[in-house]
């Protein structure tokens, strides 16, 4: 491949010449990300595919450029996802990449480079530990759509030498800035709970919020989970037998929030436990799933209770799962996962005649425990007390959660538990 070749490909992505639309700002990533800009460290941008990774980097980019008057042609942006690399880049295209750029951009002083989807070059830590170590003036981004992108190689090569920050689709705070919606002018409430159920049916992919034609959304989103499956997983694992890793997607993205029982899903699926394991290790490395263990003081009891299974994005799991409508409950526990876990918490599940959803950790103690429930009733209300006093005598002096969407009139406040609507939660810095 030549230079010149190689020079016109890297046009389109970067701002050398051109002018490029970086949307809806992230002020949230940004402020922590701006931040980064001055230290050495590599920084590594993770994430499940297609939840603003690449946006962010141009958005970052523009700020150098516009802001802090970095000369355009100190900044290089590779898109690996571009089918002009071919689908494996080897460490030697890399290198010519960069060298390519050097040469006809001559950059003077300080070069930001952005290595987008890295996974798809080979020995890419070697390229970048040379730069690092060499002490070039070169500041390293890379992203990345799967979570072994941090593991065998770039744990011992770079070590020490890199950041890690997680990117997740938008959350609902992020969700209503694209939808330009200022909470300081609405008094109905109605409207909010509205882009709330639209945001719990359709979830916070960037592209996905902003498109309004309801089948398009749809069509977005099983394009991005059929890549996240196809590419991200079955590819990426060199997986033989498709069928059994789509037939368990299908089964987790309908059973959110439930109980997931590696035994019995492999009997009821007819596929091998083994296989069943390897499968969720190489879901949860996309990104796609995360898991949490049942809280008990033993972990050998950790280990052998099933897991309870949550989804990146609710939007996924409509998609390829069954009934929206009837499984609210559990989209909105998934909202409540979702919400928390981007807060670092680290979260469990209680279970002994009753459940508790979730229990949140802070070093050796419990914090608080929560449970989520769609419709608050005199009904549904006496049953999540119960769960809670059978949890007293495991969860002694305790915060209490209960957290709900819509509360009956003649539900009454309930003594030493917090009551808290879902919209209070998820708008809650």
């Amino acid at each position: 491949m030549d230079k010149q070749t190689i020079i016109e490909n890297l046009q389109k992505w970067n701002f050398w010449n051109q002018a490029i639309n970086t949307g809806v700002k992230r002020v949230q990533y940004l402020e922590k990300l701006e931040k980064l800009l001055n230290i050495p460290e590599v920084i590594a941008l993770i994430g499940v595919r297609r939840s603003g990774k690449s946006i962010l980097c141009y958005q970052l980019l523009e700020k150098l450029i516009n802001i802090d008057k970095v000369p355009r042609q100190n900044t290089l942006f590779i898109n690996f996802e571009d089918p002009f690399w071919g689908e494996i880049v080897s460490l030697t295209t890399l290198t010519d990449i960069y060298q390519a750029y050097l040469e006809n951009k001559a950059p003077k002083g300080k070069v930001y480079l952005f290595l987008d989807e890295v996974q798809k070059v080979e020995k890419w830590e070697k390229f970048v530990l040379s730069l690092y170590d060499s002490h070039q003036q070169v500041k390293v981004f890379v992203t990345g759509s799967s979570s072994s992108l941090l593991e065998n190689n770039i744990s011992t090569l770079l070590s020490g030498r890199y950041l890690i920050k997680k990117i997740f689709p938008l959350n609902f705070s992020e969700f209503l800035d694209f939808k330009n919606t200022n909470l300081n002018k609405i008094t109905n409430n109605a409207f909010i709970f509205n882009l709330l159920h639209e945001y719990l049916q359709y979830g916070g992919f960037p592209r996905v919020v902003l498109e309004k034609d309801k089948t398009i959304k749809n069509y977005l989103l099983q394009e991005y989970y059929n890549s996240i499956i196809e590419k991200d997983i079955i590819f990426k694992n060199n997986i033989k037998n498709k069928i059994e890793v789509k037939n368990l997607a299908l089964y987790i993205m309908s059973n959110i929030g439930s109980l997931f029982s590696t035994y019995a899903t492999a009997k009821q699926l007819d596929i091998s436990h083994q296989n069943i394991n390897n499968y969720l290790n190489f879901f949860e490395e996309a990104f796609l799933i995360s898991r949490i263990s049942k809280f008990d003081y033993s972990v050998k009891k950790q280990i052998y209770n099933p897991d309870k299974i949550f989804v990146v994005d609710t939007g996924l799991s409509q998609i390829a799962g069954f009934s929206f409508s009837e499984n609210v409950g559990h989209y909105l526990e998934n909202l409540v996962f979702q919400y928390y876990s981007q807060k670092g918490k680290r979260l469990y599940y209680w279970k002994n005649g009753t459940e508790i959803d979730f229990v949140i950790k802070e070093g050796i103690k419990s914090k608080k425990i929560i449970n989520v429930c769609y419709s608050l009733n005199e009904k549904t209300g006496e049953r999540e007390i119960t769960s809670f006093e059978k949890a007293k005598k495991i969860f002694t002096k305790i915060e209490k959660e209960l957290i709900y969407w819509e509360k009956s009139e003649k539900f009454k406040n309930i003594s030493g538990i917090k009551l808290r609507r879902i919209i209070d939660l998820l708008l809650k810095k």
